[in-house]
């Protein structure tokens, strides 16, 4: 999130919660915008140091993990200007700030700063119950965001530079799509893990908010995961391995299980994957009391008091997460099963995550 006169927190540009499925993944991905050049970190030497910066993911060595990880991201981008990194306590020049503390976590374009005050823990719902050294993988994604707009200024906002005017939404959008370039590079040099990622992409279905009549609107949390994906998916490719999980989609990832006895039989595969799953049943029930609550209040309250619940309509999260799953796949009748979920076995066509389908064609 980039600074203004009027400081936001992290908070406000995470919005809160919820997300969209199917963002597949391209092998012919274009991840650069025209006229840009890929990273120069792409080169071998960088890529060691992305697997050195994973060493110093360690409890009680925040700052010197994220300086590590601040230094990476700049040679990453090859930007003219490094920004310079502060944490809470020290001292800032634009912006309207003067003092970083949380939950200060932001970009400003003037000073060339970037805060990184935000306690997760205080703030995230994703955070809780995690360790230090897994809490870092996500500030790590917050620092890879507000990197992604200082880039945003210095090379455009790639895909989401269209349109007849710059909106906030899209210098967002733009900002989760280098997020997702820069994980998805992790991942390709073996830097970070599946279920590191997933763990990291659970705060970041948390970015977004809903609210369309302002001018701040960020950008649905479907939007802004997608720009993630769409991000990713410039770096990996469906059939890859990482460590011993399988690029299956943006979405899903899967690891082959040992076979039952009847399996050969059967046709069967079984598989652990990691899907990326959204339950809208609290954000409905939240949505339909609200509308209640502001038709009252705009027949029987002030203006006011209209006005106000008129701008909560639509707020209800969604509560997105990778699950943990089985997913079990018969070749012979081409049918698959997903456990823990709603549903009986059904065709592989009818899996919206094009999981099964990947799976079939890969393994039947």
């Amino acid at each position: 999130m980039t600074g203004s006169k009027h400081q936001r927190s992290w908070l406000k540009t995470l919005g809160l919660a919820t997300l969209l499925s199917g963002f597949g993944l391209a092998a012919a991905a274009e991840p650069w915008a025209p006229g840009m050049e890929p990273p120069p970190v792409l080169e071998a030497s960088s890529a060691k140091e992305a697997q050195a910066l994973d060493g110093l993911r360690a409890p009680g060595q925040r700052k010197p993990y994220l300086n590590a990880a601040h230094d990476l991201l700049h040679r990453h981008w090859g930007t003219q200007v490094k920004p310079q990194l502060l944490f809470a306590g020290d001292t800032a020049n634009g912006c309207g700030v003067k003092r970083v503390q949380h939950p200060m976590a932001f970009y400003c374009p003037p000073s060339k700063q970037i805060a990184m005050a935000l306690d997760l823990r205080k703030s995230v719902r994703a955070a809780k119950g995690l360790s230090d050294r897994s809490l870092l993988l996500l500030d790590l994604a917050v620092l890879a965001h507000e990197w992604g707009h200082h880039v945003n200024r210095e090379k455009g906002l790639g895909p989401f530079s269209g349109g007849m005017g710059l909106t906030v939404k899209q210098e967002e959008l733009a900002a989760d799509w280098r997020t997702g370039v820069f994980l998805g590079w992790l991942m390709r040099v073996g830097a970070l893990k599946v279920d590191d990622f997933s763990q990291t992409a659970n705060l970041l279905f948390e970015m977004g908010d809903y609210e369309r009549i302002s001018r701040q609107h960020h950008g649905y949390p479907k939007d802004r995961f997608q720009a993630l994906t769409r991000g990713l998916s410039s770096q990996l490719e469906p059939g890859q391995t990482i460590g011993d999980w399988t690029v299956d989609t943006a979405e899903t990832f899967s690891r082959r299980l040992p076979e039952e006895p009847r399996d050969a039989l059967l046709g069967a595969r079984r598989y652990e994957v990691r899907r990326f799953e959204i339950e809208r049943g609290q954000q409905i029930a939240t949505n339909l009391i609200g509308g209640l609550l502001g038709a009252a209040s705009c027949v029987w309250g002030t203006q006011d008091q209209c006005v106000g619940m008129a701008m909560q309509q639509g707020k209800g999260r969604a509560l997105g997460s990778y699950t943990e799953r089985q997913l079990t796949l018969w070749c012979n009748s081409r049918t698959f099963d997903v456990s823990a979920d709603d549903f009986d076995p059904q065709p592989i066509e009818r899996d919206g995550k094009g999981q099964a389908r990947i799976l079939a064609s890969r393994d039947c």
